[in-house]
């Protein structure tokens, strides 16, 4: 039926964004919570100097007061600082967590709120491109692995750049020729950092996508588990999900052997810094130039140096996955959305055309060609006009090109060539919004929402009263069993309607088509799909809704299309014939062919 086509995955090929873009982008996103930002940056540089004032009332008020001088009156004073620094640190701990975490929520959910506000405003033809899996993978699992962005930048990169900084400052003033010689094994940490920068980023941005794809591949089997079933194909599936889990497996193995080399790095460099303050500082004490209290307090600032660094080098591991995250949080965002409150014309800087508030229905497509992908058209030179309350059958075999028609109406795709007028303007002319209000559609695999019937009845106009959605269900004929089911109208419909039979979805989604009072319907083969009880009712309700609105009816069944005022048969993306059902019969052509060959089949529809 459809002449869709399937295209590659939206990030196939495509390069990464750069990564001070992607890291720019987020830091806007933090700064809006910039009131936050600042009582947190003061809770860590408040912790970070209390913890660096231990070392210092340990190593010189301590050992080389209180022990080296004999000095016991100093100990009240020891005691008291120690207890002031505890509970300063508890204090300021405190509000750090609370306000990391704070911060961190209000980023998160502005993040995801914009990043499913533009997911769906997106048009469809992004939609058919991509895969369900692949962006629920980007709408949850890249958005939780962004968001460590901000305790990576606050947490462990804000608080450990104020710890280097202050134990940095404590080393010199304790002794600049002892600092000098410490200095190279940090300056080697740094080195192992920018070797191993692109080789996490690349490996963590595999692993990214490779999540993305098991969970496409999990959602595709998931929604299919009928036909899976049916069809025997669980070994199949598993095989496939298990294929991908391997290299999963194997990618994020790799990424815990980069770790092993960077901690096995950073342990080199902490033991080599303490031999040298042991194998300098010690003769030094010996020979009473620098106190046993000082090396004592130097050896814990050098603890407390390589502390940070190592941390930061593990953070650029942090970073990395949460770059390889965001490019692909971004990658989305970045991709146009569809504008509807204003006319595409508007966009192309096209002369503005004053249009109706209201359509009477009138349609034309003008020469119009199109084509999914370039070099392969699926419409050619297509011209049709459908009158103010004229009903307009499309019938033709699949692949013809019957959906590309519905989906242009819609304004899902827009014409490769030619013109698409409502009342003889332009649709381009008009916003997206202020037709497709006015176009109702019921398509042959219909759509509910889980909740209620109620609620999916009143989709189309929100604020619809309780009598109007009633008044809809009678015409559509789903009063009837809604009003035998115990909850009536609140009766759960279950995720996609599936505790509902296909007859009653779509005279649910006929009620919907009819609260929305539009001023063109499009049936999308409505009835192909339900038995002989459930069309005779389902005609019926459309009947009722086709009343003196302009309908296109996208055929299967040509028995119901018999009333129809202008039958279009459709091959080769082109208009074979095009009459009335009797005129085409007595012409003995391609309908004629459709309608021998489809009564000699039996209806098996149960």
């Amino acid at each position: 039926m459809s002449s869709r086509r399937r295209h590659k995955p939206l990030d196939g090929g495509k390069a990464a964004a750069p990564p001070t873009r992607t890291l720019r982008r987020l830091c806007r996103y933090a700064l809006r919570a910039w009131q936050v930002l600042g009582g947190l940056g003061v809770c860590i540089i408040a912790t970070s100097l209390l913890d660096l004032a231990v070392p210092w009332v340990i190593g010189f008020l301590l050992l080389d007061r209180v022990i080296k001088k004999n000095d016991i009156h100093a100990l009240p004073l020891v005691l008291l600082l120690l207890t002031g620094v505890f509970v300063g640190q508890r204090i300021a701990g405190f509000g750090q967590d609370y306000l990391q975490e704070l911060a961190n929520q209000r980023i998160l959910n502005q993040l995801r709120c914009d990043l499913y506000e533009h997911t769906i405003n997106l048009p469809v033809r992004f939609f058919d491109r991509g895969r369900t899996g692949e962006l629920l993978a980007r709408l949850s699992g890249d958005i939780d692995t962004v968001k460590g962005f901000l305790e990576t930048l606050m947490q462990d990169i804000g608080s450990q750049v104020v710890m280097l900084v202050g134990v940095l400052t404590f080393l010199f003033a304790l002794n600049r020729r002892l600092t000098m010689y410490v200095l190279p094994t940090a300056a080697a940490l740094a080195l192992s950092v920018f070797l191993f920068k692109k080789t996490v980023k690349r490996s963590s941005r595999r692993v990214r996508d490779l999540v993305g794809e098991m969970s496409s591949l999990a959602e595709e089997a998931i929604s299919g588990v009928r036909m899976v079933k049916a069809s025997c194909g669980q070994d199949f599936e598993v095989n496939k999900f298990a294929g991908k889990s391997t290299e999963l497996l194997r990618g994020q193995v790799r990424l815990a052997k980069l770790s092993s080399y960077y901690s096995s790095s950073v342990e080199i460099c902490i033991f080599t810094g303490t031999v040298i303050v042991v194998a300098i500082g010690t003769p030094w004490v010996l020979a009473g130039t620098f106190t046993v209290g000082a090396l004592v307090a130097y050896l814990s600032y050098v603890n407390k140096l390589y502390s940070p660094v190592k941390k930061l080098s593990k953070i650029n591991l942090s970073i990395q996955k949460i770059l390889a995250a965001g490019d692909r949080v971004f990658e989305i965002m970045d991709v146009p959305p569809e504008s509807l409150s204003q006319p595409r014309a508007q966009a192309a800087k096209m002369i503005p055309v004053q249009v109706p508030a209201q359509l009477t229905g009138a349609i034309e497509f003008e020469n119009i060609s199109f084509e999914y992908e370039p070099g392969k058209p699926v419409l050619k030179n297509f011209n049709l006009r459908a009158e103010p309350g004229e009903m307009v059958a499309l019938v033709g075999p699949s692949g013809a090109g019957k959906t590309t028609i519905v989906n242009l109406l819609l304004g899902f795709y827009t014409p490769t060539a030619g013109r698409l007028l409502f009342d003889g303007i332009a649709a381009d002319h008009y916003p997206l919004e202020a037709l497709r209000k006015q176009i109702a559609v019921v398509s042959q695999e219909t759509f509910l929402f889980s909740g209620t019937a109620r609620d999916n009845i009143a989709y189309a106009n929100p604020d619809a009263t309780e009598q109007q959605v009633e008044d809809a269900a009678r015409a559509a004929h789903a009063h009837e069993f809604l009003s035998q089911c115990p909850e009536g109208y609140q009766v759960q419909v279950g995720e996609r309607g599936y505790q509902l039979s296909g007859g009653q979805r779509q005279r649910i989604s006929i009620a919907r088509a009819l609260l929305r009072n539009p001023r063109i319907v499009i049936f999308d083969e409505a009835t192909s799909h339900v038995d002989s009880e459930s069309e005779r009712l389902i005609q019926e309700a459309l009947e009722k809704v086709t009343k003196g609105r302009t309908v296109f009816v996208v055929a299967h069944r040509l028995s119901t299309i018999r009333r129809a005022d202008k039958i279009v048969v459709i091959e080769n993306g082109g208009i074979a014939e095009i009459g009335k059902h009797e005129e085409l019969l007595a012409r003995a052509g391609t309908y004629h062919r459709l309608h021998v060959l489809q009564a000699s089949v039996p209806d098996t529809v149960n």
